[in-house]
């Protein structure tokens, strides 16, 4: 029996000749083959009517046929020789004339190589029973290559007058032996030696009780009625009783269950007719044996067919089982979870994942629609019962987005799809679909569409700030540099048109067009630091933050410490740049907002990362109130940070403000 735990399967494809090829010697091939081939023409011979030459069932050739299809082609020929020798020892203690002898090896020789030819060139690879087209084509190729040799056979028969009875007769009798014997025997003889004996551990106790009771069953069945004395006239529903226990063997066991209590059903039953059991006894030997063999092989077919198409679904629900496995792990990763609803029944099943979306557990009952709609957004029950009812009433897809709120007050937006399933009628019968979890998609276009608000707010005020710089330069240029430049203009059109009579007036008014001149420069100095800080591309941020906040101090009297901890690394020029403006920022920002009488600047480095942290101790703001306001300073601070993928935070008390900025160098 084919010894099967339950749910393990072979790997279809298997190829099955791949153990006989490996593990194999040819010698030992040979040796095995001869001494098959000599026990298969001891029981031919003893399940042979005399005085027919030919038997009811003569295994020679399909053990031979079996070590064909088991050997790769190259070892054919080796094979076919060392079963010569066996032949020779089997037919001549019989009796048998050497010509005849010779001649039925050709034959013998003739079915296995047609056999094996025509199942290499059906199947073109390895030898199969596990599918139904598998043992379709098995069946085809071994009833041609049993009715071509049987021509060959009988005409030897014939030839060589051995025997009794026509060349009809005989070759009937000789093509429904080997019939029968290949399909009980070489099923059998590859699968058992292709695949061999799984590992003792593997197999359980309840498994191998259940083996032993069916072979003990079906030995006593065919020794009690198809080889045992039943009477003169057996019931014909006699030869029904080993069925139960025969399609037993091929559920449970597969094929390799089933070829093996074929084999037993066989040879016990042909062992009753030859011996005149069973309910094959009521003719003569001729009849006996057609109607044995007939039996034989019409229950061998379905059976047969029945055992490989229980295996073949038994791989198919087992990678069905895996792909739907897969399904789930892909769906579930994706935050995708399946549904079913039976319109009629007004039924619904739901995947793990969509209860697990809609807040359930695995282990909950199952959701009727009434509930499902009662737990949506109350802006989007109607939209989602108007898509499903205009699905079901057009045939069509469904698809709608909607929110429901769940326990902890938090709202999940869920993504609905499906369509509609049609019974023979034409009418909707199952809406089946899946549903997604998108919250968080919808946060991230929420994110995207307030950062986009955030963009256009700060574009507009951009805008504005350009035209408060322009008018403030303006007014720079205007209000004061103009009035300077008016004053040294006015001081040098009086100098030339009243020139000084002593020397030490000219130097007075020299000294005074000094003055001027000096603060003009100074002035225009510092309206260039405004607009681009020179220092910082000649002296570095380090130098340039030291002497913007050593400035600051002077023009604002606010104490400011700076302390710089850098380990000499150059530091790249738009980080610098931005770091120095968010600098004068912040400390505009204190002189003008905080009123504190100290600050400090600290810039450091930190592994990877530059620090620049701002400190004042005066009056905090609301964080939140100012990045609503009218100013840039804030806003402008994050976006140059941003775009350097640093991180910007701010801190904002009672006890006074810190600005952080941390960029990466690397």
């Amino acid at each position: 029996m084919q010894p099967l735990v339950a749910g393990q399967l072979r790997t279809p494809g298997k190829e099955l000749r791949s153990r006989y090829g490996a593990g194999f010697h040819p010698l030992i091939a040979a040796l095995l083959v001869a001494m098959g081939y000599y026990v298969g023409g001891k029981i031919g011979f003893a399940l042979t009517f005399q005085p027919h030459p030919v038997s009811t069932l003569w295994p020679p050739n399909s053990i031979l046929l079996a070590a064909l299809l088991l050997a790769p082609k190259r070892w054919w020929w080796f094979l076919l020789l060392a079963a010569l020798p066996a032949h020779l020892m089997v037919e001549l203690n019989s009796g048998v004339p050497l010509p005849m002898i010779l001649c039925w090896f050709i034959s013998n020789c003739c079915e296995a190589l047609l056999g094996a030819f025509f199942l290499r060139r059906l199947t073109n690879g390895p030898i199969r029973f596990d599918s139904s087209r598998a043992v379709a084509v098995f069946m085809v190729a071994a009833v041609l290559a049993a009715f071509l040799s049987s021509f060959v056979d009988a005409g030897f028969v014939i030839f060589n007058r051995w025997g009794h009875g026509t060349y009809w007769q005989i070759w009937r009798m000789r093509f429904f032996s080997n019939v029968l014997a290949v399909l009980t025997l070489v099923p059998f003889i590859v699968m058992w030696i292709s695949e061999g004996f799984p590992p003792l551990r593997r197999l359980s106790a309840a498994r191998y009780i259940e083996a032993a009771l069916l072979l003990v069953g079906l030995l006593v069945i065919s020794i009690l009625v198809l080889s045992g004395n039943v009477g003169p006239s057996p019931t014909p529903a006699l030869l029904y009783t080993p069925l139960p226990l025969l399609l037993w063997a091929a559920v449970r066991f597969g094929p390799k269950g089933i070829s093996t209590a074929l084999l037993a059903v066989t040879f016990l039953s042909t062992w009753g007719a030859i011996h005149g059991l069973g309910p094959f006894v009521n003719r003569s030997p001729e009849e006996n044996a057609l109607s044995a063999q007939l039996f034989l092989i019409l229950i061998a077919l379905p059976l047969l067919t029945l055992g490989a198409v229980i295996d073949e679904q038994k791989r198919l629900r087992e990678a069905a089982k895996k792909d739907e496995e897969h399904l789930e792990l892909a769906l579930n990763a994706a935050l995708m979870g399946t549904w079913d609803w039976h319109i009629a029944d007004n039924e619904t099943k739901w995947s793990d994942e969509t209860k697990r979306i809609f807040g359930f557990l695995p282990a909950d009952s199952e959701v009727p629609p009434e509930l499902f709609y009662g737990m949506l957004h109350e802006d989007d029950r109607q939209v989602v019962k108007d898509a499903i009812d205009h699905a079901i009433r057009e045939r069509g897809p469904y698809a709608a987005e909607f929110r429901m709120r769940l326990p902890n007050g938090s709202v999940r937006w869920v993504r609905g799809q499906g369509k509609v399933l049609l019974d023979e009628m034409g009418r909707p019968v199952r809406m089946v679909g899946v549903n997604t979890d998108i919250t968080t998609r919808k946060q991230a276009e929420e994110q995207l569409h307030q950062r986009n608000r955030q963009i256009r707010a700060l574009a507009g005020r951009l805008i504005s700030a350009q035209e408060v710089e322009r008018r403030r330069i303006s007014r720079e240029l205007h209000d004061d540099l103009s009035q300077k430049v008016a004053a040294l203009s006015v001081a040098i059109s009086h100098l030339k048109r009243r020139i000084p009579d002593t020397e030490q007036q000219i130097i007075t008014e020299l000294d005074g067009l000094y003055c001027h001149t000096h603060d003009l420069t100074s002035h225009i100095r510092q309206l260039s630091h405004q607009l681009h800080p020179a220092a910082l591309e000649h002296l570095g941020l380090e130098k340039a933050l030291a002497a913007y906040t050593a400035q600051f101090q002077k023009e604002e009297d606010i104490e400011t410490n700076f302390i710089a901890r850098l380990n000499g690394r150059t530091i790249p020029f738009e980080i610098s740049v931005c770091l120095y403006r968010i600098t004068l920022e912040g400390l505009r920002n204190i002189a003008k907002h905080s009123y504190a009488k100290s600050a400090s600047v600290l810039l450091e480095e930190d592994g990877q990362n530059l620090i620049l942290e701002i400190a004042d101790f005066g009056r905090g703001f609301d964080i939140e109130q100012a990045r609503r306001g009218d100013g840039l300073g804030l806003i402008s601070a994050e976006e140059r940070v941003e775009i350097l993928q640093g991180k910007f935070e701010i801190r904002s008390d009672a006890k006074g403000t810190k600005l952080i900025a941390k960029i990466p160098l690397g």
